[in-house]
C-alpha cells in the first residue's frame, strides 16, 4: 500500500525504499496521536439521500455511523521538518503515514465494533463530493480531536480521515459497486484502489 501512496505503478520493490519505510514506520508508531470518534444514526441525513453512491452503499443497512479519525499534529510537524532537510524521506514519511492511518482505523473498527458492518466509505469515493466532509463535521465533535476543516475541505492535521460505516450489512470493496468504474485508470491497468 505504501508504494501505491508513493505513486509507483509498475516497479519492483527497492531495498533502499523498504529500509526507509521501516525506519519512518518505527518513528510514526512512536509519535502518532491516533484518535477516533463516531456517532450512530438510524435515519438518513439529507446529504446521503441526495447521492446514488451513498444510497447504494447503505442499501440493506439497519443504521450507520459517521466517523472521524486522525494521527494528530505531530505527524504533520515531522513531515514538514523532513521537507526542509530530506525531501525523499518526507515523501516516504507522508506515504507511510497515510497507510498507517488506514491500518489504525481498520484495527480500531475490528476491535471496537463487534457487530456486522461494512468498510469506511469516505467523501470523494465513487464520484461523491468532498463537500460532504462538511456535512459529517456538523454531527461530530471534531474539536475533541483537534481537527480543523479548511475552506478547501482539506482537514488539518493532514493525516485525518472521515467517512460513513454501514451497520447490519457486510459489503466488501469491489469495482462492481463503484459508480466510476468505467472511467477508472487503475482498472485499465488491471489494478484496484483498495489493495496493496
Amino acid at each position: 500500500m505504501v508504494y501505491s501512496y508513493l505513486g509507483y505503478k509498475k516497479i519492483e520493490r527497492d531495498p533502499e525504499i523498504d529500509k526507509l519505510i521501516d525506519e519512518v514506520l518505527e518513528e510514526i508508531e512512536k509519535i502518532n496521536q491516533f484518535n477516533y470518534i463516531y456517532a450512530s444514526f438510524d435515519y438518513r441525513l439529507d446529504f446521503l439521500n441526495n447521492n446514488q453512491a451513498y444510497q447504494k452503499y447503505l442499501d440493506g443497512s439497519d443504521s450507520y455511523m459517521l466517523v472521524l479519525t486522525t494521527l494528530g499534529k505531530k505527524i504533520d510537524d515531522r513531515c514538514k521538518y523532513y521537507s526542509l532537510i530530506d525531501m525523499k524521506k518526507c515523501l516516504v514519511f507522508d506515504a507511510v503515514s497515510s497507510a498507517y492511518l488506514e491500518y489504525k482505523a481498520d484495527e480500531f473498527e475490528a476491535d471496537n465494533f463487534k457487530f456486522e458492518h461494512s468498510y469506511r466509505f469516505c467523501p470523494g469515493y465513487q464520484g461523491t463530493k468532498t463537500d460532504d466532509i462538511r456535512e459529517i463535521f456538523k454531527y461530530l465533535d471534531n474539536k475533541k480531536l483537534g481537527v480543523s476543516l479548511l475552506e478547501s475541505n482539506l482537514m488539518v492535521p493532514l493525516k485525518t480521515m472521515c467517512g460513513i460505516i454501514a451497520i447490519g450489512v457486510k459489503k466488501n470493496k469491489e469495482c462492481g459497486n463503484c459508480t466510476v468504474k468505467e472511467k477508472c485508470e487503475l482498472r485499465k491497468e488491471g489494478k484496484v484502489c483498495y489493495k496493496n
